[in-house]
């Protein structure tokens, strides 16, 4: 696919130079403190570069924008290789006898009232 990719852009290297060679008819441009004379193929080349050149360029930054947002999601997503080693190794310790006699139950803390985000009004009553 590579090759390809090649070979097409230099056809498309080689079309633009003959283009620009075979075409001798010349042209002015008024730019208003300077004037260009130069070959019609010239003015006609660079307008396509004008128009492309910031697409293309957009086009990059923003596959390079997303490629790196993917890699930083899959590894993210990916459990890293430390923790997943240590975990396969280390066996599981023998119960003890003070390790298997039950834990004294903690009392449990009450939860804090949920508070809406919406409401900040002072509840009634309070």
């Amino acid at each position: 696919m590579q090759f390809i990719k090649i070979l097409f852009w230099v056809l498309l290297l080689v079309a633009t130079f003959i283009f620009w060679w075979t075409n001798e008819a010349r042209a002015s441009l008024d730019l208003g403190a300077a004037v260009v004379e130069a070959r019609v193929s010239t003015f006609v080349v660079g307008a396509f570069l004008l128009g492309f050149l910031p697409t293309w360029l957009l086009l990059r930054g923003s596959k390079w924008r997303l490629s790196r947002r993917i890699k930083t999601l899959e590894e993210a997503a990916r459990p890293t290789t430390a923790q997943a080693s240590a975990v396969s190794r280390t066996p599981a310790p023998a119960p003890t006898p003070a390790t298997t006699a039950a834990p004294t139950p903690t009392p449990a803390a009450e939860p804090a009232p949920a508070i809406s985000s919406i409401d900040n009004k002072k509840a009634p009553g309070a």
